[in-house]
């Protein structure tokens, strides 16, 4: 606009010189050339009004002020009025979000923190300081981590680490004792700022029951399997000293067949106690992976072509995408994992018609996973809680050591194996990486 006004004052500055001069100009041109100069002025003073109410609007706007007014504009001024209602709401939702955030964290029974780029704390809810203590969290306010005695050092070996999430569990040392806590530490952005956010939850008391549940389950098998080998075992003896004759006399032959048979039920007892030891040393013995990269529809072809014989008059179907990289797993644990779960879904799958077993791939971050999955007849509720308890079984001939030791086998990889309710049939997933 002032770029518009500085030549029209100039021409009107001509003209009037030029009237001046007495070059045909008469009053009425004068008083023309004068009307229009003063339009050009009070032009010139509303564009700059306007111009400062433009700022101020948007220094009010900036500065979310809802006490701004423009009294002189009504149909603006509704629709600032609009705009001021719709900023008093978003600011009362902010806060009523921000409020109830504060008040989970604060009730939350997990600790969380979170730190900046520099790995020096920024925020810590009530929980972390049950769980820390006061000093450990003010050492970490202070980005004291490395240096301070105890247990912080862990905290900033994670820290440091770049990944943009870790979980896992770690020892921690506190003034009751040793604990032992699960951790989660993620990485993401604040306003433009790294900020790392690490949530830590003591699972030593969990650990305890679920090892005393563990310890009390071992005993009932333990003791129920034994006691299933020795009492026959002692009664057969028991009643072999009994038919046995007196030095003077001669075995005839139906005690002869009877003291054989008790012998030979004896023994087989016997061997039977000796298989049990045998799995159980089994699972008992520390399993050590050696991790490479794997191609998990090797593996499948391979695992396959094995079973060749087991899965014979079985439809199987394998789904596997295109963008299934190679997993970071040991070979011959994996494929030991998966001829179990195949045997077990065509055991399952005998009685079946039109027995259907399919092998799915699939990628849930983080994670890729592997779901087997038949159409078979399923596994009761009460008989699923006890699928990996060792030497459970629902076969009649079965060991019951299976799913257990695949499970083992999968942990020691860094992998996992669940089993998943279905309507129909059966499923167990394999976690991957």
């Amino acid at each position: 606009m002032t770029r518009l006004l500085l030549p029209l004052s100039l021409l009107l500055g001509s003209a009037l010189l030029l009237g001046w001069l007495g070059l045909a100009l008469n009053a009425v041109t004068l008083l023309l050339l004068l009307l229009l100069g003063l339009a050009c002025w009070l032009l010139l003073q509303h564009s700059r009004h306007l111009q400062r109410q433009t700022t101020l609007l948007l220094k009010a706007l900036s500065n979310q002020d809802v006490s701004f007014r423009l009294p002189q504009q009504p149909e603006l001024q509704a629709l600032w009025q609009q705009v001021q209602q719709q900023l008093m709401q978003s600011r009362q939702q902010a806060e009523a979000r921000a409020q109830y955030l504060n008040a989970l964290l604060t009730q939350l029974e997990v600790a969380v923190l979170e730190f900046d780029q520099h790995n020096v704390l920024q925020q810590a809810n009530p929980a972390a300081e049950r769980l820390l203590g006061s000093p450990r969290l003010e050492q970490a306010r202070q980005g004291l981590c490395e240096d301070s005695p105890g247990s912080l050092p862990l905290l900033w070996q994670k820290l440091q680490q770049p990944e943009a999430l870790q979980q896992g569990e770690l020892l921690w040392q506190s003034e009751g004792g040793q604990d032992r806590l699960a951790f989660s530490l993620v990485q993401s952005q604040l306003l433009g700022q790294p900020r790392k956010l690490l949530t830590l939850q003591s699972i030593q008391q969990q650990l305890l029951a679920q090892e005393v549940r563990a310890y009390q389950q071992l005993t009932r098998i333990l003791t129920h399997e034994i006691a299933n080998s020795i009492n026959p075992m002692v009664s057969l003896a028991q009643s072999s000293l009994a038919m046995l004759p007196e030095p003077d006399n001669v075995l005839d032959a139906e005690r002869h067949a009877d003291l054989q048979l008790a012998s030979s039920t004896i023994a087989r007892r016997g061997e039977h106690l000796s298989q049990f030891i045998a799995a159980f040393k089994t699972l008992s013995t520390p399993v050590q992976a050696e991790l490479a990269a794997v191609s998990l529809a090797d593996s499948l072809v391979r695992v396959q072509r094995l079973l060749q014989q087991e899965l014979a008059g079985i439809e199987l179907c394998t789904l596997l995408p295109a963008e299934l990289p190679s997993l970071w797993l040991d070979p011959a644990l994996l494929e030991q994992v998966l001829i179990n779960l195949l045997k077990n879904a065509a055991e399952a799958l005998q009685e079946t018609p039109k027995p259907r077993i399919e092998c799915r791939a699939h990628y849930q971050h983080p994670h890729w996973l592997l779901d087997i999955t038949d159409n078979g007849p399923g596994i009761t509720a009460s008989a699923a809680e006890q699928l990996f308890v060792p030497f459970f079984t629902t076969k009649a001939s079965g060991s019951g050591i299976g799913l257990s030791l695949a499970r083992a086998l999968m942990q020691a990889q860094g992998g996992e194996l669940r089993y998943l309710p279905k309507p129909e049939g059966a499923c167990f997933r394999l976690r991957l990486s």
